[in-house]
């Protein structure tokens, strides 16, 4: 039984760094990055709550819970539609399903942009 499914694709990134913890930039003063994860998620879109000023950021679910994760990284959406998000990791969770006892990554994105 899933409880979710995860037709989508994400790629997260992250400037690498020195041995002093600086960030490593190339000659055109562009961070380098490396790539964290590749693979398939599950995009749940936020937004204001029906009747209330409250408002949800975007979030994401990664099966299993074995990448590390961490606020700041960059995150990229493709969802099975075609649409594309791009934001920055806000808060990174290790959760497990209540059913299954399926472990997972949930991933609050902020300053989430689409196409």
């Amino acid at each position: 039984m899933d409880l979710i499914t995860f037709k989508d694709r994400c790629t997260i990134t992250r400037a690498k760094l020195d041995e002093s913890g600086n960030t490593i930039y190339d000659e055109y003063d562009e961070p380098i990055v490396e790539q964290v994860y590749d693979g398939a998620c599950s995009y749940q879109t936020g937004g204001q709550t029906s009747l209330s000023i409250v408002v949800r950021n975007d979030q994401v679910y990664l099966p299993g819970n074995d990448v590390m994760i961490y606020a700041g990284d960059v995150i990229d959406v493709v969802t099975d539609r075609g649409r594309n998000r791009h934001g920055v990791v806000n808060i990174v969770r290790d959760i497990e399903t209540p059913l299954t006892h399926e472990l997972l990554t949930k991933i609050e994105i902020k300053q989430g942009t689409g196409d």
